[in-house]
């Protein structure tokens, strides 16, 4: 997880207590975050023209770097010593319909525009005002123009600042990278009753990979842990296409595969490497954690985890087994067990692990 995630994620779980942690400690603005006040506030009847420029020099410094969040309603002024930092909240009037106006607002902020800027709206308790918050992730289809004012933007210390004519050189005449994510196949849970009488809940998953981007990625690889809960879960992987990938496995838990120098990933090709099987049957005596890890040669390393909790499990299980394990097309227990509801943040469009 990156610096601008990291920033991203912690507004999101805290709220209005991560901004007044940010003022309190004097946060200086700085290469990943940046404070802006709303030019009214939020109170016209669109996005202010002020706002929209400092929106897509945003996103241009910022997809042309390494990407960064801005938060909009937060008052930052200059201190000698440490530069720009917070020092008042200027709430902005009705959050959620600003981050609608953020939100439209994108894809005509930049040529190309850029499909990975996420927004979030923080709303204060018992009041129509809050914050916003712009996500914008390093891009992939770089470099981004900003169109008002015309300018190539990249972040350099705390400020946006036209891009030189070297660097802009250099981002144009690069070679196309791919950007390489995840997506899982899920098929329908079942029930078996083993020998001694008690009843599993088994599924297997597929772990897939497939390519956004304009680059062709080479020398794939995948690194599967699986803990499973002591009792009576089990839990194995296998790797079906060994054409294409060499796979070592260590311990019983780990599996690591390489795709072999003949396999490349187009842009929206899909891949499955390994497949992961399951039955989980009780009892629930420790947690259940999983980690995966992958990448291409051109990428930094992405990681997708969880921790499930005994009582979690338990919960799920008892749920699953009470409806006689009638599948409704939700695969209800493989999303809470595999803590996919946290993971949903990533996909093609809005991806960074």
């Amino acid at each position: 997880m990156g610096r601008a995630e990291d920033l991203f994620d912690r507004l999101r779980e805290s709220g209005e207590q991560a901004i007044d942690a940010m003022i309190e400690d004097r946060q200086s603005e700085e290469l990943f975050l940046d404070f802006k006040r709303s030019a009214d506030s939020g109170m016209g009847r669109k996005l202010h023209d002020g706002d929209r420029q400092n929106l897509a020099k945003a996103i241009s410094g910022y997809g042309n770097s390494e990407g960064g969040v801005v938060i909009w309603g937060v008052d930052c002024r200059q201190e000698v010593e440490i530069g720009d930092v917070a020092k008042a909240k200027v709430p902005i009037h009705n959050p959620k319909r600003y981050v609608s106006w953020l939100e439209g607002a994108v894809s005509g902020c930049t040529v190309p525009p850029h499909p990975q800027v996420r927004h979030l709206a923080i709303e204060s308790p018992s009041t129509n005002t809050g914050f916003a918050v712009t996500y914008v992730r390093k891009s992939y289809l770089a470099p981004h123009q900003c169109l008002k004012p015309l300018q190539y933007f990249i972040r350099a210390g705390s400020d946006f600042v036209p891009t030189p004519h070297a660097v802009l050189e250099g981002m144009f005449g690069r070679q196309p990278r791919p950007f390489v994510y995840h997506m899982w196949s899920l098929p329908p849970e079942t029930l078996v009753q083993r020998p001694d009488g008690v009843v599993a809940i088994e599924f297997a998953l597929g772990f897939q990979l497939s390519s956004y981007g304009p680059g062709v990625a080479r020398d794939l690889y995948v690194n599967v842990m699986i803990l499973p809960p002591k009792g009576g879960t089990k839990a194995t992987f296998s790797h079906p296409d060994t054409e294409n990938w060499t796979a070592s496995v260590a311990f019983g838990i780990t599996m690591n595969l390489m795709s072999k120098d003949s396999l490349k990933l187009p842009p929206w090709g899909l891949l499955q490497p390994v497949i992961l099987q399951f039955s989980f049957a009780p009892p629930f005596t420790s947690d259940f954690r999983y980690e995966i890890t992958f990448g291409h040669q051109a990428s930094p390393v992405r990681k997708i985890e969880a921790k499930v909790t005994p009582a979690t499990l338990q919960r799920t299980y008892d749920a699953f087994i009470s409806t006689a394990g009638i599948n409704d097309g939700s695969r209800k227990f493989i999303n809470e067990v595999m803590a996919f509801e946290e993971h949903k943040k990533y996909g093609p469009d809005d991806y960074n692990r």
